[in-house]
C-alpha cells in the first residue's frame, strides 16, 4: 500500500491551475511498476478537501469601513471589518491560506467604484486578518466599494471552517445552513452562551468559599 503525500488539491486561487490527471495512464504506469517489482501494489488516494472545500462558504457582514493614512513609513490601508474572525476560519492567520473573497451589496444601488481592501475580523488579535500571506504579511484584495451592511463571502471554507473553528475569545460557533435544490435548512444550530459553558464546573470548596 502506498499512500500519497497529502490530499487532492482545490483551485482556491484564481491564478492556480491544477495539473490534469489521466487516470488511465496513471493506472497503466502503476501496473507496469507492480510488474517490474513483482509485487501487488495497491495505491490509495485521499480525496480530502477535494470533496467538500468548494461546497462550503463562510458568510459574514461588514460592520465597519475605514481608511488609515500613511504615517511614519507605514502604509495606509482601506479596511473592512466583518462580524467573524479567525475563530471561524483560522487558516489565513495560521499559515497565510488564500480564500477567494467577494462582496454582495446589501442594497439595490449598483456600485461603480472599487478599492484595495484589507479584510479584518472582529477579534482583539493583530493576526485576525483574512487577507494575509504566510508569515503574517498583510495584503489587500481589489473589491467593489464596500459599505456597512454588505455581505462578505469567503469561499472554499467547506473543508476546514467548522472543523477548525473554536470558542476563542468567548465567541460562539456559527450555525451551518445546507442549501440543497434551492431549499435552505439548518444542519447545525447557532451556539448559545449556555452551550459554551455547559461542561464547566465550579468545585464545591470554591463555591462555599465564595459564599463566605
Amino acid at each position: 500500500m502506498t499512500p500519497p503525500n497529502g490530499a487532492s488539491a482545490v483551485e482556491m486561487m484564481p491564478s492556480l491551475t491544477l495539473m490534469a490527471v489521466n487516470s488511465a495512464a496513471f493506472s497503466a504506469r502503476m501496473r507496469a511498476l507492480a510488474s517490474e517489482l513483482r509485487k501487488d501494489i495497491r495505491f490509495f488516494i485521499e480525496p480530502g478537501r477535494f470533496l467538500v472545500a468548494e461546497s462550503g462558504v463562510l458568510l459574514a457582514q461588514a460592520q465597519a469601513v475605514k481608511s488609515t493614512s500613511a504615517e511614519c513609513n507605514a502604509r495606509g490601508y482601506n479596511y473592512v471589518s466583518v462580524d467573524t474572525g479567525l475563530n471561524h476560519n483560522i487558516r489565513p492567520a495560521m499559515y497565510g491560506s488564500y480564500h477567494d473573497i467577494r462582496f454582495l451589496p446589501a442594497g439595490s444601488q449598483p456600485r461603480s467604484g472599487a478599492k484595495d481592501y484589507v479584510v479584518a475580523g472582529y477579534l482583539c488579535e493583530s493576526g485576525d486578518v483574512f487577507t494575509q500571506e504566510e508569515g503574517g504579511l498583510v495584503v489587500t484584495r481589489h473589491l467593489p466599494e464596500a459599505r456597512v451592511g454588505d455581505y462578505l463571502v469567503i469561499h472554499d471554507a467547506g473543508a476546514y471552517g467548522a472543523a477548525m473553528s473554536s470558542n476563542y475569545n468567548g465567541r460562539k460557533l456559527s450555525p451551518e445552513i445546507l442549501i440543497n435544490e434551492g431549499v435552505a435548512e439548518v444542519i447545525r444550530e447557532r451556539q448559545t452562551f449556555e452551550h459554551m459553558v455547559q461542561f464547566e464546573r465550579i468545585p464545591e470548596r470554591l463555591r462555599s468559599q465564595a459564599v463566605h
